[in-house]
């Protein structure tokens, strides 16, 4: 009798708390964790833009994904983190509460976001994985951005 071998795909997702929620970014678009970090205010930039920060020289947009999804806001302390996210074409950082850990997610618990999310404003969320006591809200960052968005960033950096 043969063994029968079970192969279940897996995605890796660095997985992070915004609001009692947990959302989740492939691995492979988190360039670093890094701790919160003094940020510089710039006039002119979108709303959910918090500012910048000088990342070993290097300038980094950082936004306050809070603002971005529509969630209250909250102060912001020396607790929360910054995950540099990296698109094609860019390089930015977000606010989150906190890092949970990277897992692995099996791709057979991962359903399509509702239709009722899945609008216009909800075109970054990938999907959502029903793990162990929680829902995983997957995050698509190369969607959080609009076109003319990611030419303010650009700039900036």
């Amino acid at each position: 009798m043969a063994i029968e071998e079970k192969s279940v795909k897996e995605l890796q997702v660095v997985v992070f708390k915004l609001e009692n929620s947990y959302y989740g970014v492939h691995i492979l678009q988190v360039q670093e964790i890094i701790k919160m970090a003094d940020i510089t205010k710039l006039p002119n930039t979108p709303y959910f833009i918090e500012g910048v920060v000088n990342l070993r020289g290097k300038i980094i947009p950082v936004m306050d994904l809070r603002k971005r999804f529509g969630l209250s806001t909250v102060e912001i302390t020396r607790e929360f983190k910054i995950l540099i996210l990296k698109t094609e074409e860019l390089e930015f950082g977000v606010l989150v509460d906190d890092i949970s850990e990277v897992e692995k997610i099996p791709v057979n618990i991962i359903e399509n976001p509702p239709k009722i999310i899945s609008g216009i404003n909800g075109e970054f969320i990938n999907g959502i994985a029903k793990t162990e006591g929680r829902l995983l809200i997957l995050l698509d960052i190369e969607k959080i951005l609009s076109v003319e968005e990611k030419e303010v960033l650009k700039d900036i950096e």
